[in-house]
Order: C-alpha cells, then structure tokens, then sequence
C-alpha cells in the first residue's frame, strides 16, 4: 500500500468508526447494535475492496466510545477538580487516540482483499 493510500484507509477506518458511534441511541438494544456494526463493516468493507477482521472493528468502535466518554466528561479515568488544577484530559486523549492508532493499524494489516470473481449471467 502506498503511503497516500495507506493514508485514506486509515481515514475512511475512522470516519466509519466514528459515525457508527455518533449513530449510538440511548436505549439500543444489544441486537440493533450488532445489526448497525455488521451495516458499517459491509460499508467498510465496500470502501476499502477489503474484507476487515469484526473483532479489530469492535475493538475500534469500543475505542471511539471511550473517547467520546472522554469528551463527555463520564469517563471513569477522568480526574478532574472544579478549580482545573488537576486535569488529566489531555492524558488521557493522548492515550486513547494511541490506542485507537494501534487498532486502525491492526485493522488494516489483517484486512484480506476480495477477490473480484465474475458473476456468470
């Protein structure tokens, strides 16, 4: 893979990821979900030409759930006073992010590229 495209999977990876989670409602049954995570790995599949690993997406949906906790302020690492004078967001942004930068690339490494087979008419 080229570095321009390496470039744009890693993109196209992140803006499916980071739909399906703005995408989450309130009172989602565990069902729906599945349902919406196997609709964004076709739609990721179908982006990329390659078939990506569920388990590596998972990963990387759970990992974009905990960044936006983050940025909703319910995570359960944050430590964080009313004065602002302990303040571990930034912490804890660079870690995460680390993480969901380690899943991409694990995601794309075990991606298996679809074969084009032709369809007899």
């Amino acid at each position: 893979m080229t570095p321009a495209s390496d470039m744009h999977a890693r993109w196209l990876v992140r803006k499916y990821a980071q739909q399906h989670v703005a995408e989450t409602g309130w009172a989602e049954t565990s069902a729906s979900w599945i349902a919406r995570a196997r609709r964004t790995q076709a739609a990721m599949n179908a982006a990329l030409g390659a078939r990506v690993n569920g388990a590596d997406l998972n990963q990387l949906i759970t990992d974009f759930e905990e960044l936006e906790s983050l940025e909703c302020g319910t995570h359960p690492d944050l430590t964080v006073n009313n004065a602002g004078t302990i303040d571990n967001t930034g912490e804890l942004t660079d870690r995460i992010n680390q993480q969901i930068n380690a899943t991409i690339t694990e995601l794309l490494a075990a991606a298996e590229p679809m074969s084009r087979e032709k369809v007899l008419a």
